[in-house]
């Protein structure tokens, strides 16, 4: 038995800030989440999969463009005619809404609806699988909805497919590991994580991440997973997906650096074969001249840096690091009340109209934001630092 476990298409995924790439690298950009998809279904056929699970975010948002929907719809019924099966859950941003798609999806096609369900097939070998699970019907789900899932039923195969964050708490269908294992699956098949992790082997519990990078955070290659089972061994297969890899570099200035130097610096960076979107950290930034500080800030130095080939700079950050340590006062208080500040409820309370938007919300819930935020702070304070000292 084979079958293919993506995760988070997020087919028409806006991308925001690339105004100052070429027509064509911003074309490629937004057409990349349905290149990305197409790489899913290329593989299913290529591989003779017996199904393909998408564990939900197959859309970027619940209107569902009909151009999302059309493409699907052509995409499912190629693998009909390859005898491909498909299994899809709806997530926190394109929850469920019973009849809501115009484009009605071929017979191969099954759509969990917000209750807890199983479907059960026959591979071509003649293995007998269960399939549970359900779909988003609104875009928070604060239970826990593990209790819903029936133990492991008389089958060869039990799937889980989930859409869902391992936490105690929070607003996507937490849940735990040790749930998960108690009820006695082969196989979990989770979304909604961007990032790539295997949570547990024996049985596999998998976030594929999602199939195309969407902004900076979401570094390295992206992709899905081509799962075969014989003699019910599962043997796990990355295939990359993403047309663009973001990607992170630091460089460090000195007092000596121009706008010519640091352009030279950057571009060392960019001998990829990959198309690769940069964030540049310009590191010990408190160095360089006034002149070119304002320089930068006005957007120069990225315009400058701006090429044809397949490394571009997206982002250039400035970074401004003290040359002494902080006094220790001062450090002393920074320590006491660094995670009482940054904290993540208060963050999401500031706001709510702003943290009901999507893209401000996903943002947000990334695991990398606090320590971000933490260390952008850090670094206005070391400017307004270094400012008043100079």
């Amino acid at each position: 038995m084979k079958f293919i476990h993506a995760a988070d298409l997020h087919l028409d995924t806006p991308f925001l800030s690339i105004q100052n790439f070429s027509k064509q690298l911003q074309n490629g950009l937004r057409k990349s989440t349905y290149s990305a998809a197409t790489k899913v279904f290329d593989t299913a056929i290529r591989e003779h999969v017996d199904f393909v699970l998408l564990a939900g975010d197959t859309y970027d948002n619940t209107e569902r463009s009909l151009n999302a929907q059309e493409f699907l719809k052509n995409q499912f019924q190629r693998l009909k005619d390859n005898d491909v099966q498909v299994y899809l859950i709806y997530g926190n941003h394109d929850y469920y809404r019973n009849g809501f798609s115009a484009i009605k999806f071929p017979q191969n096609v099954h759509i969990f609806d917000d209750t807890v369900s199983t479907e059960y097939l026959t591979a071509h070998d003649g293995t007998k699988v269960g399939i549970s699970g359900f779909s988003y019907y609104q875009q928070h789900i604060q239970e826990d909805r593990i209790d819903d899932f029936p133990q492991r039923e008389n089958v060869d195969y039990q799937i889980g497919l989930l859409h869902g964050a391992q936490e105690a708490k929070g607003d996507y269908a937490p849940f735990s590991l040790d749930e998960l294992i108690s009820k006695g699956y082969d196989y979990w098949a989770l979304g909604h994580i961007h990032k790539r992790e295997i949570l547990q082997r024996s049985p596999y519990v998998v976030y594929p991440g999602d199939t195309q990078g969407r902004n900076l955070n979401e570094t390295d290659p992206k992709g899905f997973y081509v799962v075969s089972v014989v003699n019910h061994e599962t043997q796990m297969k990355f295939v990359e997906s993403s047309t663009y890899v973001w990607q992170k570099a630091d460089i460090f200035a000195t007092p000596e650096d121009t706008l010519d130097s640091l352009s030279q610096k950057i571009s060392a960076n960019l001998d990829v074969e990959k198309p690769t979107l940069f964030t540049i950290y310009l590191n010990n930034a408190q160095r360089l001249h006034e002149e070119i500080l304002r320089s930068i800030e006005r957007g120069d130095l990225l315009r400058y840096v701006q090429q044809d080939g397949p490394g571009a700079v997206y982002r250039i950050e400035l970074i401004y690091s003290q040359e002494k340590q902080l006094d220790n006062i001062d450090q002393k208080y920074w320590d006491q009340t660094v995670d009482s500040v940054f904290d993540l409820d208060d963050i999401k309370d500031l706001d709510s109209k702003l943290y009901s938007l999507d893209i401000i919300r996903d943002h947000i819930e990334e695991p990398d934001f606090l320590a971000n935020i933490k260390e952008q702070t850090q670094s206005i304070i070391n400017k307004k630092f270094i400012g008043e000292k100079n």
